[in-house]
Parts: structure tokens; C-alpha cells; sequence
């Protein structure tokens, strides 16, 4: 009858589109497991290490690369925490694990770089330098559901890079000594200890004073790089009245920002209790601070250094109204050798190696720092110091003091 014939062509309609979607989602099943084998075996193939892991941190994909560096094969490091196989230390101290980048990519969803100066630890005890990072994988959802991990042997370019600061450590030690020489004899010269000078010579030998002044300055500021990247450093950690040196330092700078009229204001924590740090490098800190404000700031600009703590960390800012820093040139501001574009087109005086002797010392000390800046308008620094304090240190040089007290002569 008509109903049944109208029944059976439903059915049948039926049938063909679970058929037709059958076949369908047979395809699409397919063509995904094409995409994650080619996927695969792009990620197993590359030269990198690259291992990827979820949320519980065990490891699902561990490629060719990673076996090679790390001395495990992808049977052993299948279904283990990542630790258990891939070890990242930081290479000034083996005890501390420089691995937090991973658990913050999974943590932020957001890439996060591996640290400077990490070592992997293989399997056989090999330490190697590695550099990379860890970027988090997302479900359709944005929910995040692990990380892949990237990581590179970098020995050779490591051992390039020492070289270049042995050298650079080497040669910057033999010029101290004739620099030393023309600073003593510069001194006696004006002095008048070798007999009167004229005005002319006078005005000649405070050229080469000052000239000679900031040879010293820079060659100071090389050797500290050099053993900060050489781990040759010395940290020896006291406890330390912050304000007291914050003030100390204001005053040693004092004539430089007299020479400009710049007012320097300081608001401090008058609660802040004594800190066990290293007292040259807490001075370099604040030295480096304050004097890049100064030299940065126009005529009768403002300064202001704010020194606070709260449960955890120090906390210092130094907020000028200042040059300010480019947008476009943000990321490379503690890069060595950088300066911006707009400083470099001043008469402003610099090596570009401040910040980055400041970071590095920063880094060392387990804090943090950054900074807010609007070209034109000033900049901001904020450096997080832990108030448990440095930890000590061996080794064989200390760092200096770079920008040293320059008496004015007459």
C-alpha cells in the first residue's frame, strides 16, 4: 500500500545517507591520520630536539633528535615525566633546575623562551648548553592540553661565544694598567707637580682626564660582562642597609644631575628591614639606575627612586620623565651593545652595556626586572630583588663599580 511504499523509500532514504556519512566521516578519519603522520614525521625528522608533553608533564612524542641529545630513546621516554628524562639546569648552578619555562607555557598558554645559560645533563652525565622553548598546544576550545618542546644543542655556539669574552675579558685586563698609568699622570700634570701649566694645557690635560675617565669606565664594563658570562664572579652577601646605600648613591651622582638641575626624589619604606646582599652589586644596581635617568633626561627634569617591599621581594622603581624608549626597539633594550635610536641620535655618552650588566646581575640574584616607557614622555624600571637575599658565590673576580665619582677639576 501507499503508506508502505512511502515507509520503505524513507528507509532506504535513510540508509544512503548513513551510508554516504559513513563514508564521509571514514574519509575525514583518513585524512586526519594523514596529517598527524605527516605531522609526525616532520616533527621526528627536524633538527631540533622536540618533545611534546601534557598537562600531566608525561611525555606522548619524543623525535629523532631528542634520543640524540639526551641519550634516551623514545621507548624509555614515552608515558615518563619529563624531568625523569630531560634534565635543564642552570649552568652557574647545578643545583638549581631551569625547567620552570615549561611548566609556564602549560600554566599561561602563552610561548615562553628556555633561560639563559641552561645545560641539559643526559643520560651519561654530559652537560650540554641547549637553548629554545616551549609553546602550549590548544583543543578547539583554546583549552590548553600540553606543550611541545623545543631545545638545541648550542656547544658550538657557546664555545664561539666564550672565546669572544676570554679575549674580550683578556684585553680589556691589559688596558687597565696603561689607563691606570695616564689617570695618575693626568693628575699630577694638573696638579702642577711637574711645574705651572699654562691655560691652554690646562684645558688640553682635563681633555685627556676625562677622556681617560671613561676608557676606565668602559673597560670596567667589560670585564664585568666577561665575568658575569664567564661564571667567574664573586658574591659575597651581607646584610645591608638598602635605604642608607639608596642614598649614598644619590649623592655620589649628585653633581651630575646638579649639572642638568635635575631634581631627584626618594620615597622610601622607612619599615624596610636590612636585606643580606652583596653590597657592590646592590650599588651597581642603584648606580646603574640612577645614572642612566640622568643622563636621559633633559634639563631640569625629575627623577624619583621608590624603594618598598611587600611579603616576598624588594621592590625598587626609578620613574623619570625622560627620552623614553621607542616602541619598536622595546625588546631589545637589555640586548648588549644596544641603544636606541633616538638616545644615539643625542650627545648622551654610552656603551649600551648597562642594562645588560644589570639584567645579568638581576638574573643572578633570582629577580625580576622590566619597565613601562612612552617615548617622549619618561620611563619606568621595576627590579623584584627575593628578601631572603643573594646567595653566595664563589669566585675568582669581583665585579666594579662602573660609574665612578668624577671630582671636577678646577
Amino acid at each position: 500500500n501507499k503508506m508502505a511504499d512511502e515507509l520503505s523509500d524513507l528507509v532506504k532514504n535513510m540508509e544512503t545517507k548513513v551510508v554516504q556519512r559513513t563514508e564521509k566521516i571514514a574519509q575525514q578519519k583518513k585524512q586526519i591520520e594523514a596529517d598527524k603522520n605527516k605531522t609526525e614525521s616532520i616533527l621526528k625528522s627536524i633538527g631540533d630536539g622536540v618533545f611534546v608533553v601534557d598537562t600531566n608533564f608525561e611525555i606522548t612524542m619524543f623525535n629523532k633528535t631528542s634520543e640524540s641529545i639526551t641519550g634516551f630513546s623514545a621507548h624509555e621516554a614515552l608515558g615518563r615525566k619529563y624531568y625523569e628524562i630531560v634534565q635543564f639546569f642552570s649552568d652557574s648552578d647545578e643545583t638549581k633546575k631551569n625547567d620552570s619555562f615549561i611548566i609556564e607555557a602549560i600554566g599561561t598558554g602563552k610561548i615562553q623562551e628556555m633561560p639563559p645559560h641552561t645545560l641539559l645533563i643526559n643520560k651519561f652525565g654530559q652537560k650540554i648548553p641547549v637553548a629554545d622553548s616551549a609553546s602550549p598546544i590548544k583543543d578547539e576550545h583554546g583549552k590548553v592540553i600540553g606543550c611541545v618542546v623545543v631545545f638545541r644543542d648550542i656547544a658550538h655556539e657557546y664555545e664561539i661565544d666564550k672565546a669572544k669574552t676570554e679575549f674580550v675579558s683578556l684585553a680589556s685586563h691589559q688596558l687597565r694598567t696603561p689607563l691606570s698609568s695616564i689617570n695618575w699622570y693626568a693628575e699630577m700634570l694638573l696638579a702642577g707637580d711637574a711645574g705651572k701649566v699654562n691655560a691652554n694645557q690646562k684645558s688640553y690635560l682635563k681633555e685627556i682626564y676625562y677622556g681617560n675617565q671613561r676608557m676606565i669606565e668602559l673597560v670596567n664594563s667589560l670585564l664585568n660582562v666577561s665575568r658575569l658570562e664567564m661564571g667567574t664572579f664573586l658574591v659575597e652577601p651581607k646584610q645591608t642597609d638598602i635605604l642608607k646605600m639608596a642614598d649614598e648613591v644619590i649623592k655620589e651622582l649628585t653633581p651630575r644631575s646638579l649639572e642638568k638641575e635635575i631634581k631627584i626624589k626618594n620615597n622610601y619604606d622607612k619599615t624596610l628591614p636590612e636585606i643580606n646582599v652583596d653590597p657592590k652589586l646592590m650599588r651597581i644596581i642603584f648606580q646603574n639606575l640612577l645614572s642612566n635617568s640622568i643622563k636621559y633626561t633633559q634639563p631640569k627634569g625629575k627623577i624619583e627612586l621608590k624603594i618598598g617591599y611587600d611579603e616576598k621581594n624588594l621592590n625598587i622603581e626609578v620613574t623619570d620623565n625622560g627620552m623614553g624608549i621607542p616602541e619598536s626597539q622595546k625588546a631589545n633594550i637589555f640586548s648588549k651593545f644596544f641603544r636606541a635610536d633616538n638616545v644615539r641620535q643625542t650627545d648622551a655618552e654610552g656603551t649600551g652595556l648597562g642594562l645588560y650588566l644589570l639584567k645579568s646581575i638581576i638574573d643572578h640574584s633570582e629577580g625580576k626586572i622590566s619597565f613601562t616607557s612612552t617615548e617622549g614622555q619618561g620611563t619606568t624600571f621595576f627590579i623584584s630583588i627575593p628578601l631572603t637575599g643573594m646567595k653566595a658565590k664563589k669566585g675568582t673576580k669581583e665585579i666594579n663599580e662602573v660609574n665612578r665619582k668624577i671630582e671636577k677639576i678646577a
